[in-house]
């Protein structure tokens, strides 16, 4: 999207202001890559790396139902089911980060080897949970919202000079909530009130926070000249605003088919969108689970397919009409409702983002390389987040960094 993008959506099929880049990737292609150059080269101060949907602390927004359900209640049920709803939320952290960790979401030795590959500079961090996972508008915007304060504390405390610089790294749906935050950081004074408007108070102090925040910065606001942005599976939604950011990058795991397209996607979809064969209807289902195109999940995840929160769903739905600007048509509110409308953006197959570098990688395993999810697990999906693609992955980005111009 352009500069002042204000929140506009992207389109389907999306215009990619950069023509995609069509790789090969081996795991051991990073043997000779000086990753200290991040820092060096890149004034890479800061990396954070982020999981995606599915992934926090309240995927299916569970424990937030239940705290709102409590806040309604009388002081004596809160004070003896509190007990019980703080035991939940820690028994529920800890089963899904078991659950997810190297396979849907980066693990604590993902992010040590992260650390020690670059000589401990820059520093990498984990939050855990970073947001809570609910596939949904108002979750997104609570993650972009807690990235800007925490990066603006940590531009106070830690950065000293113009030269350094934040470097977000987020697997699926986490590169949506980075989408927002550029256009939070671009700081078109008109679209972010209406951002915080849509809001209310449902992200609570953290969204007050931010919009005193961003009220009394520039526009754009300065950490948007600092913020270095990778994303890794992430579905095409949200519109990105250049002035939001110094550099985007989108690495998706992709598998070419048509020798004159090669950045060509097939449609995540065409069972129900139109007629198959028993036959063909068996090879595309074998595609899908295989991930013999690439990253299915992405491909699926558009427009169309969040889940209703569990509280704020008005909030939501007034944060949905400010993110969904520029789609051809409004979303049903009922699932049943949606699917003739997702075919034909099923169809457009969209694998590259409007704006920043498309990277479409042919990941291709070897047989020394460490444990973890190949290429096929999770429908193509998880390979981002397996320790054993880290330094490939690493490299590749440093690699478009330095021919993009990104160095010092």
């Amino acid at each position: 999207m352009p500069a002042l993008n204000q929140f506009r959506h992207q389109t389907y099929p999306p215009k990619p202001a950069l023509e995609p880049q069509v790789v090969e990737l081996e795991p051991d292609v990073a043997a000779d890559v000086d990753f200290a150059k991040l820092h060096s080269q890149f004034g890479v101060r800061h990396v954070e790396i982020v999981h995606g949907t599915f992934s926090g602390d309240d995927p299916f927004g569970i424990s937030a139902w239940l705290h709102a359900s409590m806040d309604q209640a009388s002081e004596s049920v809160q004070l003896a089911a509190r007990p019980l709803s703080e035991k939940i939320d820690a028994s529920s952290r800890k089963l899904i980060s078991t659950l997810t960790a190297g396979v849907a979401n980066y693990s604590e030795s993902f992010r040590e080897q992260f650390e020690e590959m670059c000589g401990g500079d820059p520093q990498v961090h984990r939050d855990e949970p970073a947001w809570s996972g609910e596939n949904h508008h108002l979750a997104r915007a609570s993650l972009a919202v807690k990235l800007l304060i925490k990066l603006q504390r940590l531009r106070e405390e830690q950065m000293h000079t113009e030269q350094d610089r934040i470097l977000l790294w987020g697997h699926s749906h986490a590169g949506n909530g980075f989408a927002i935050l550029t256009n939070l950081l671009a700081n078109q004074k008109e679209s972010v009130a209406a951002f915080f408007d849509a809001i209310g108070d449902a992200l609570g102090p953290a969204g007050e926070e931010a919009r005193n925040l961003l009220a009394l910065s520039p526009s754009p606001h300065p950490l948007a000249r600092s913020l270095m942005i990778a994303t890794f599976g992430t579905p095409v939604r949200y519109g990105w605003d250049t002035t939001g950011c110094r550099s985007l990058l989108h690495v998706s795991h992709h598998r070419p088919f048509d020798k004159e397209e090669p950045a060509k996607a097939r449609p995540a979809i065409s069972i129900g969108c139109e007629k198959m064969s028993a036959s063909e209807l068996a090879v595309r289902s074998q595609d899908i689970f295989l991930a013999r195109q690439g990253d299915w999940v992405q491909l699926f995840a558009l427009a169309g397919t969040d889940l209703k929160p569990t509280v704020h769903e008005d909030a939501n739905q007034r944060l949905g009409r400010l993110l969904e600007q520029g789609l051809d048509e409004d979303i049903p509110e009922k699932l049943s409702d949606r699917f003739q409308q997702m075919c034909p953006r099923w169809k457009s197959a969209p694998r590259t983002h409007s704006d920043g570098r498309n990277l479409l990688v042919k990941f291709q395993p070897t047989e020394g390389m460490k444990p973890g999810p190949g290429p096929v697990a999770l429908l193509g999906h998880a390979v981002y987040v397996a320790d054993g693609w880290l330094p490939a992955q690493l490299a590749l980005v440093m690699d478009w960094f330095q021919r993009d111009g990104l160095s010092l």
